[in-house]
């Protein structure tokens, strides 16, 4: 039935955008019982939302007749499940999100058609359902609430400061105690709405690209902050309503808390918001800390003088007005700030110590680095730490990296890693920079063209064994230094003429990121998580692909290229034996190991060797297996689908290996040697190679469902590379197993 009324409700909505004609009795009677008998269902609610805006147009005839939109706004807002559907609770489950969007779309759109709707009295209710966080619900409430500050009925007239289930419980007590007794909260009671962890976090991943006040020629969807990158932007603050929240706070007139404004990481989110590109989200930020400084001077407090120190310290680095300051030092200025709230910790004296040598911040340099960095202190560790982890959280754009680059920083940090000082915490520090780097465009280009980023991996994986903490950063440091680098330079194939005017890598530099994945495939393991080996995997497949389609485009052009071969025998049977042992899959390990032997592969005898090696596992593996084999059945299905992403990707990657049969000698009368004779050492491990991955591609179309591309590739791949070959054919057909396969996948 729900897919029935679904299927009606969108052919409703697609009849609205064409019928100039309603029947004012139909439409109320739709309105009527839809309200009362589907209120809680989110279909039904977006349907009637848009069928207000196509029905309810200015300068419409046909809105005068229809039932009013102060009506319509009542039947919505009085109803009895309306303060259950609309709330937000304590415990947020996200069962009613959904729903209680849509009935926000619907109060967006009636007091966007009619401004006169706006009343005092709607204004608790909407700060009871609004959480201040960046999800798409409290961002449209905050749009709402915008709009009855344009019609005239203003938060601060009103004195309402509180949001959330604070705000109903408020709006409670003055109700039932009467105006009289109403005491207003303190700004330590609204400060304690503010948890500090996630005042953190929304100051990591400052929203940068927020606008503060929103253009009322934009949709309501435009104005949207949107960001790919996180998963939930519920977990974060909007800093437009609490930049807003801190300015009413923060008047001549008021009672501030300071302690607790920089111990809620308030005046952090505050500075924070200077990095942003919206020059109205900087000029209320640069407001709120000049307001906040003129209280923190009457302030009484052991931190007040340190606090004012690192204010006028900043103050006096800016050089012209609404500076933007790079995010870097923004993150540096807010960890000082909660740094000086905690004596007893060791970085606090090195902090007051820079500070105190220092009359203003120089915003060209990454504050204090050099001193923390090459610390002799006894706590050496832990300020190194300190600035390395600084560094990382504090790399999100461009100019972030201009200013490291300026410093030489990422000269400094790549030596060091090879340093035998250099501990595994500071190793994984140094690649969590250079991978929110690597995100960063120009960064990600610079560092391979001026710093020698591959080859400097490269060196890394030639030692003989490495910890799979730090393969996995490496892992996701190529896959992400590719996909910014390849990003918007691959675009349709198969026409010529695009190829001609396409801007591609160099060839040199494909052929570096082929090298050092190349170099990878001997450190890929068992216990491996599924989801970096379909990173490495989706990587080197890319990137075969990208270089076939490089490789193409220059013939077309008639450009001179060389190498077109770029996966050798060994390397094609050195990924069939990390996926046979992924797999479990025996009789492969059995072929390969009895090839190996025969022609004395001993990359690939070393690699049998150590997987047969019985493996001590830690307390802390063990600890990890016991967990991996309690996994429910969903976990079980996401490794299933984990396993056959791998093993596309892995199908592709085949499909772009050719192997070379090396062209017979002639014997002296002039007459080839025979097509048959395997004499020949490296034609006969081309064959065996050959016959070995078309065994394993045959035989895995034939295990699963068939995917069209795959397909595709696997026949054209059997056409170009095995076909022209009678040797190759000879010993598929030999194969009595082989042949069947290749009967079913017919």
């Amino acid at each position: 039935e729900q897919e029935v009324e679904r299927a009606m409700l969108l052919r409703l909505e697609e009849l609205l955008r064409f019928v100039e004609e309603v029947d004012p009795d139909d439409w109320y009677s739709l309105v009527k019982a839809g309200l009362k008998y589907r209120y809680r269902d989110e279909a039904f609610l977006r349907a009637l939302n848009i069928a207000i805006q196509l029905l309810y147009k200015k300068e419409s005839s046909l809105s005068q007749r229809l039932v009013k939109l102060s009506k319509l706004h009542m039947m919505v807002t009085q109803h009895s499940l309306f303060l259950s559907a609309i709330l937000r609770s304590r415990e947020e489950d996200g069962t009613n999100i959904q729903t209680r969007e849509a009935l926000v779309d619907i109060l967006l759109t009636v007091v966007k058609l009619s401004p006169s709707l706006c009343e005092s009295s709607h204004l608790a209710m909407l700060l009871g359902a609004y959480g201040a966080t960046l999800s798409a619900v409290d961002q449209k409430i905050l749009l709402l609430l915008q709009l009855y500050e344009k019609n005239n009925q203003s938060l601060i007239n009103s004195r309402i400061l509180l949001w959330g289930p604070a705000a109903v419980e408020h709006h409670k007590t003055c109700k039932s105690l009467g105006k009289s007794l109403w005491q207003q909260p303190s700004m330590e009671e609204i400060l304690c709405l503010l948890d500090r962890e996630k005042m953190m976090r929304t100051i990591l991943s400052f929203p940068q690209h927020r606008r503060l006040l929103s253009s009322q020629f934009q949709e309501v969807q435009e104005s949207l902050y949107r960001d790919e990158s996180v998963k939930s932007l519920d977990d974060f603050y909007d800093p437009c309503f609490l930049l807003q929240l801190f300015s009413e706070l923060t008047r001549p007139e008021c009672v501030v808390a300071c302690h607790k404004f920089v111990e809620v990481n308030a005046l952090g989110l505050t500075v924070a918001a200077l990095s942003s590109y919206d020059s109205n989200m900087r000029a209320a930020a640069y407001f709120v800390l000049a307001s906040f400084r003129s209280h923190l001077e009457g302030g009484r407090f052991q931190e007040k003088n340190q606090l004012l120190y690192l204010l006028d310290t900043v103050q006096n680095g800016i050089r012209q007005p609404n500076l933007r300051f790079t995010f870097s030092l923004t993150l540096y200025i807010a960890r000082v700030a909660q740094q000086i709230l905690k004596p007893e910790e060791h970085i606090y004296i090195k902090v007051n110590r820079f500070l105190l040598s220092h009359q203003y911040l120089d915003l060209r340099k990454v504050p204090g680095f050099f001193q923390l960095f090459y610390s002799f202190d006894f706590e050496y560790k832990t300020e190194r730490e300190w600035i390395l982890r600084f560094l990382g959280e504090g790399l999100r754009d461009k100019h972030c990296y201009e200013l490291y680059d300026y410093q030489r920083i990422f000269q400094v940090i790549l030596s060091f890693f090879n340093s035998p000082l250099c501990d595994e915490g500071s190793q994984g520090r140094i690649l969590e920079i250079l991978q929110n780097a690597a995100r960063v465009t120009r960064a990600a280009y610079e560092l391979i063209q001026d710093h020698s980023l591959l080859t400097w991996i490269l060196q890394i994986l030639e030692k003989r064994f490495l910890e799979n903490k730090l393969l996995n950063k490496i892992i996701a440091l190529l896959h992400t230094l590719w996909l910014t680098n390849s990003g918007g330079k691959r675009e349709s194939k198969n026409q010529s003429q695009e190829n001609k005017n396409r801007k591609f890598l160099p060839i040199q530099l494909v052929n570096e990121f082929l090298y050092v994945l190349i170099a990878l495939i001997k450190h890929i393991r068992t216990n491996f998580n599924l989801a970096v080996l379909t990173q490495f995997f989706s990587t080197l497949n890319s990137v075969l692909e990208y270089r076939a389609g490089v490789v193409e485009a220059f013939k077309e052009m008639s450009r001179f290229t060389v190498n077109d071969g770029v996966l050798s025998n060994k390397d094609i049977l050195l990924l069939l034996h990390k996926w046979s042992v992924i797999r479990k899959d025996l009789q492969l390990q059995e072929d390969l190991q009895a090839l190996a032997q025969k022609y004395q592969i001993r990359e690939l005898l070393k690699n049998i060797k150590d997987k047969n090696k019985p493996q001590a596992l830690s307390r802390h593996h063990m600890r990890k297996r016991n967990e991996v084999e309690r996994e429910d059945d969903a976990a079980a299905d996401l490794e299933v689908s984990e396993l056959e992403k791998c093993r596309d990707h892995l199908n592709s990657i085949f499909a772009h290996w050719e192997p070379v049969f090396p062209v017979p000698p002639a014997k002296h009368g002039g007459e080839p040697l025979k097509s048959t004779d395997l004499t020949d050492e490296t034609a006969g491990l081309t064959c065996a190679s050959t016959y070995l991955v078309t065994k394993w591609l045959v035989k895995s179309m034939v295990e699963r469902s068939l995917k069209a591309h795959s397909v595709s590739l696997t026949l054209r791949w059997v056409q170009r590379c095995i076909l022209p070959h009678p040797v190759a054919v000879q010993e598929m057909l030999r194969d009595e197993v082989l042949r069947n396969n290749i009967f079913k996948f017919y």
